[in-house]
């Protein structure tokens, strides 16, 4: 059900009815939109849908598989799939990556928990070499993306995670992550423009005071740390929507600088945060 409402929040921002047919579809991102790229190889990953393991962080479709049939496109096969076609889209997602490169963790001693080393850049390093075997020349290549779909994020949930669990206080990660997670997205928005990207979709953080994992890991005894109808954990809400308003900065001053590119916000901050305020109503 989850996948399913954070798919609408996709799909809210144009119509579905193929009025609009897209050559391919491309998808950046973690764990939320991984299909296979870090192989998971047992059930029951898979299982409800394609009734076997598809490296896929969940037991049946993802949120960007949803996208993928609204729009008329086949799921998307990850970028390091075999004798595939990527004529249609392809996925550089991997679950675990991280937003920012290994190094700078590594400066901060927090390397130990990352296994994933496909940052915003990386990514869209594998994406621009791997562009001319779909489409050809620069010209051709964005012909084609002028009429493709990119989906870019979630990115920095990850970044959050190490910086957190490494034992940073929520105000370091605060200033010292967010501005640097949010300008790497931006700036990999922006490399996309420049090889023929004209309509992008950037998702939100999601709201990781409402995770089981973060109540569990710090709960309190103090009741003003919880929200007093969602019951979330305030301090980490406020990082992720702190995240989200730097980004939502970072793409109006994109959306100034290419007026003639489409790139919307996709808010599954608000979308998850509802789940927590109104459980029953979504089953």
């Amino acid at each position: 059900m989850k996948l399913l409402m954070l798919f609408f929040v996709l799909t809210s921002f144009f119509d579905i009815s193929f009025s609009q047919r897209y050559n391919a579809l491309f998808n950046f991102g973690d764990s939320l939109s991984d299909t296979g790229n870090v192989v998971i190889s047992s059930l029951p990953y898979g299982m409800t849908y394609f009734g076997r393991a598809t490296g896929r962080a969940s037991d049946g479709r993802l949120v960007i598989d949803f996208l993928a049939e609204g729009i008329g496109l086949p799921h998307l096969p990850p970028n390091t799939g075999k004798n595939v076609s990527f004529r249609r889209g392809v996925n550089f997602a991997f679950i675990a990556a991280p937003a920012l490169p290994f190094e700078f963790y590594h400066e901060r001693g927090l390397s130990r928990g990352l296994w994933v080393n496909a940052s915003v850049h990386q990514q869209v390093d594998r994406f621009e070499k791997l562009l001319p075997s779909i489409c050809g020349t620069p010209q051709d290549c964005k012909d084609f993306l002028s009429k493709s779909l990119v989906v870019f994020g979630e990115f920095g949930g990850n970044d959050y995670n190490t910086g957190i669990f490494g034992g940073l206080p929520v105000s370091e990660v605060r200033s010292t992550f967010v501005p640097r997670i949010t300008q790497a997205i931006a700036e990999g928005v922006e490399r996309l423009i420049g090889l023929g990207a004209v309509d992008l979709i950037v998702p939100s953080v999601l709201p990781v005071g409402c995770f089981p994992l973060y109540l569990t890991l710090y709960s309190s005894s103090d009741p003003e740390y919880y929200g007093p109808r969602s019951g979330c954990a305030r301090k980490f809400n406020a990082l992720s929507w702190y995240h989200n308003a730097l980004l939502r900065r970072q793409l109006n001053r994109l959306r100034r600088k290419y007026p003639a590119v489409s790139i919307r916000y996709a808010d599954y901050y608000a979308q998850v945060f509802d789940f927590a305020m109104n459980p029953l109503k979504y089953g």
